[in-house]
């Protein structure tokens, strides 16, 4: 919804309040209502389906490749594609490198290790099905879905499983390309669920800033009137690297305080383990649909 001048001052007035009153009556550290599901797509080695409530979907999938590389940069690879957005756009190239950076920054790549010359390859499609339909004449950016993007890579590597390897790993001397189980009962998760060998793949939140207020996954109506926005990415219980400053709003813009970085951290402190129980619950349950995750 574009917001009338009237609209704006009275969500901004709110914001900045000593006690902070958000449209829709969230908490700061409350996400809006999202479903999810995952393992959906027959094709891919992990998929996942998640949408928030103003209607914007995301589709993730892994996909993974035999190689022979060990080139870290070489074995990851995100491509996002968004509804009426060309490929080539400035929003699309940022939003793949940031992604890309902090799943390279949080991952383990020893579980993308077959043999002493191949290593699995991951390819991670991304897919924005639907935009708000008042996004060409509104004020905010796109670069919010930042998160949900985040969340659904996260659910689909999480829910990823790989192929069981059943030829000889040492493989340094002998020219022999390596050979799997055909049977996919005994494939193995990506991201092992022993607690001892799993990982957190990388999660980038969203905070808005508004006066010395900030908010979490802030709504489309906020996005409008905030004064800045920071993604701060978090993996293996501790916020990491890319931490970013957003322009979440074309308007509005003012200068970033340092303080108030660390007052997003300590927000996303707040709230990352338990996002990431609620998503780590969906990756490993085998269902249809979670409603109201958050």
């Amino acid at each position: 919804m574009v917001l009338s001048v009237a609209e704006s001052a009275f969500i901004y007035d709110s914001l900045v309040a000593s006690h902070p009153i958000r449209p829709d009556s969230r908490k700061p550290t409350q996400y809006r209502p999202l479903k999810a599901n995952c393992g959906f797509l027959p094709n891919s080695n992990g998929s996942s389906r998640i949408y928030n409530s103003d209607g914007t979907e995301c589709i993730s999938s892994v996909k993974a490749k035999v190689i022979r590389s060990s080139e870290i940069s070489d074995l990851i690879n995100v491509e996002i594609n968004i509804f009426g957005e060309k490929d080539n756009t400035t929003l699309c190239q940022h939003l793949t490198t940031l992604i890309k950076d902090s799943l390279i920054d949080s991952f383990d790549f020893s579980v993308l290790k077959l043999t002493d010359k191949y290593y699995f390859q991951l390819y991670i499609d991304i897919s924005i099905l639907y935009l708000p339909e008042d996004f060409r004449y509104s004020s905010y950016t796109l670069y919010s879905i930042l998160s949900l993007i985040s969340m659904g890579v996260y659910i689909a590597l999480k829910s990823a499983k790989l192929p069981l390897l059943i030829s000889d790993k040492k493989d340094f001397e002998v020219e022999e390309e390596p050979t799997f189980s055909d049977d996919w009962e005994v494939s193995a998760f990506l991201i092992p669920r022993n607690a001892k060998r799993s990982f957190q793949p990388a999660l980038i939140f969203i905070v808005g800033l508004a006066g010395n207020t900030v908010i979490i996954d802030p709504s489309l109506e906020e996005e409008q009137v905030l004064e800045h926005g920071i993604c701060v990415t978090w993996s293996n219980s501790k916020v990491s690297a890319p931490v970013q400053s957003l322009a979440l709003s074309t308007t509005n813009n003012k200068g970033l305080k340092p303080q108030m970085i660390l007052k997003a951290m300590d927000l996303v402190k707040i709230v990352a383990s338990e996002v990431g129980d609620a998503l780590d619950l969906i990756a490993e349950q085998d269902i249809d649909e979670f409603d109201a995750v958050f």
